[in-house]
């Protein structure tokens, strides 16, 4: 009777794609012996073409600082994405914004330190110790595959993880390949490709660890789900149901 049970049991799991607890599991491996580890890998933010800018400008006199002022940025309402964009400074394909009174302005291949300290330097032609906020506003990632929720996702302090990229789209699902991570980015016109295993600590450490703009994960599936599709579900439910009932009479004639 015990192998019947076991029979059934292989075969229930068999056909509806059971997967493992270890295809469950993130940072199986690798994981340091030290209780701290020092934050080394953060990314340098660099303004590309493309990107939109928020550039905030404040000083003592009110009608000095009115010319710089962008009414479309400090109105929009801070849930409305599209808005906030829509009053930014959107960089071209030559890399420059035009801000009032200044003109045209390099600022690709720039971080935002440098494009604020740059902006200071541009603003104390027409005023006295201007004080200058700059935000990246297009800082968006996309998450695609095994994930609950696929999507693009911004990103307003400009420092995302993997994990919490992940975490955004809802968490990985049951069907995700954690050993086969892949991120697409795009840097100076050109693409790179980075693979990652997310049963391993080692993913903590890499360089690649925090995203950057315009960054897409995808999440492969793993073997698993070619049985656990919809179309095949419904084709394997009745095999599992004849099956069970076959293997139910013969453990009801054994036992008599």
């Amino acid at each position: 009777m015990k192998f019947f049970s076991l029979l059934v049991l292989g075969v229930v799991c068999l056909l509806t794609a059971c997967v493992p607890h270890r295809e469950l599991v993130n940072y199986q491996r690798d994981i340091p012996a030290a209780t701290s580890q020092s934050i080394d890998n953060l990314p340098e933010i660099k303004i590309q073409a493309n990107d939109v800018l928020s550039i905030e400008v404040f000083g003592p006199d009110e009608k000095i600082i009115a010319p710089f002022v962008n009414k479309s940025t400090t109105s929009a309402n801070i849930i409305d994405v599209e808005a906030i964009q829509l009053g930014g400074y959107l960089v071209s394909d030559r890399g420059n914004i035009f801000f009032p009174q200044v003109g045209g302005v390099p600022v690709e291949g720039k971080t935002i330190v440098q494009v604020r300290e740059m902006m200071v330097g541009l603003l104390e032609k027409f005023m006295k110790d201007p004080v200058v906020n700059v935000r990246l506003l297009s800082f968006r990632v996309t998450v695609s595959g095994e994930v609950n929720r696929e999507g693009s996702f911004s990103i307003f302090n400009d420092r995302i993880s993997i994990p919490e990229a992940i975490a955004r789209a809802g968490g990985l699902s049951d069907y995700a390949n954690r050993r086969n991570i892949l991120l697409v980015r795009e840097t100076n016109g050109q693409r790179y490709y980075e693979r990652f295993d997310l049963t391993s600590a080692d993913v903590f450490s890499s360089e690649y660890f925090y995203l950057k703009q315009n960054d897409l994960l995808y999440v492969e599936p793993i073997r698993a789900k070619g049985g656990a599709i919809r179309d095949q579900t419904s084709k394997t439910v009745p095999i599992i149901t004849a099956v069970a009932t076959i293997l139910a009479v013969i453990i009801n004639l054994t036992q008599n």
